[in-house]
């Protein structure tokens, strides 16, 4: 099983800076976050991008879907003004400089595979070459797509991958042993003591989002969970700086 830290940054530290940037991966590591999260797509010239939305309107001076426009484009907008005019003129980065920025920082990441519009397949395969092609860094992929989940395992049979879900279904061992998943990615809401009770006693790493109440996570860190993913890494590593559950982190 791969090591998760228990405090992962959504987005980088979205509640101080910009969204998916280059800036909010770089306050995140300030704070003491040894991971990101973060949201990988294609632009129309399929290079990969970090952004969440499948549009550029909320997080950009852009608009339209992003797969729409090609990178030169994209590399145009302004991706921090709409936070705060201390981030006029951060870009949308680059899959590749976000891995460059997190291997100097001595940071990993969980790279979300977002198809947003664009060809799951080949979204998997240009992350796949990208992260060939990168120096090595501390990764776990993720996705919603149960396809894209499938060809990132075909494509990097040796990478952990997250299988990400909004509610639990019945069967989930089932479904997460076939897709080969090395975690399981929820949205703590839907989540009980008794289902995390189920999760964690088939040795699977349970991760959950978005949790910016401190207390909140103590209790799901109780229940066993390995690792939550927060848009406030510093307030949460400040309330809880270490897993106060050795036995519920990652392996």
């Amino acid at each position: 099983m791969i090591e998760i830290p228990h405090i992962v940054a959504h987005r980088g530290a979205s509640i101080e800076a910009p969204e998916n940037t280059i800036a909010a991966f770089r306050v995140a590591g300030a704070r003491q976050a040894k991971w990101i999260e973060c949201d990988v797509t294609l632009s129309a010239d399929n290079q990969c991008v970090l952004i969440h939305d499948d549009t550029l309107e909320r997080t950009t001076n852009g608009t339209g879907p992003i797969h729409k426009q090609p990178l030169s484009v994209l590399r145009e907008l302004d991706a921090g003004s709409w936070f705060s005019d201390i981030y006029k003129g951060e870009r949308i980065p680059t899959l590749n400089d976000t891995l460059e920025t997190l291997f100097f920082m001595d940071m990993g990441a969980n790279l979300e595979i977002k198809p947003s519009g664009c060809d799951p397949v080949r979204l998997c395969q240009e992350v796949a070459k990208e992260l060939d092609r990168a120096k090595k860094l501390p990764i776990l992929l993720s996705s919603f797509d149960d396809g894209a989940v499938a060809e990132i395992r075909r494509l990097l049979p040796d990478m952990p991958c997250g299988w990400l879900l909004e509610t639990l279904p019945d069967n989930w061992h089932d479904g997460y042993t076939q897709l080969g998943a090395s975690a399981l990615h929820i949205d703590h809401k839907a989540l009980d003591p008794e289902k995390a009770a189920e999760i964690v006693a088939a040795n699977v790493p349970l991760v959950c989002y978005t949790v910016n109440d401190p207390a909140r996570a103590k209790e799901l860190f109780g229940w066993g969970v390995t690792s939550v993913i927060t848009d406030d890494p510093a307030k949460m590593i400040a309330a809880i700086p270490r897993h106060p559950n050795p036995q519920g982190r990652g392996k």
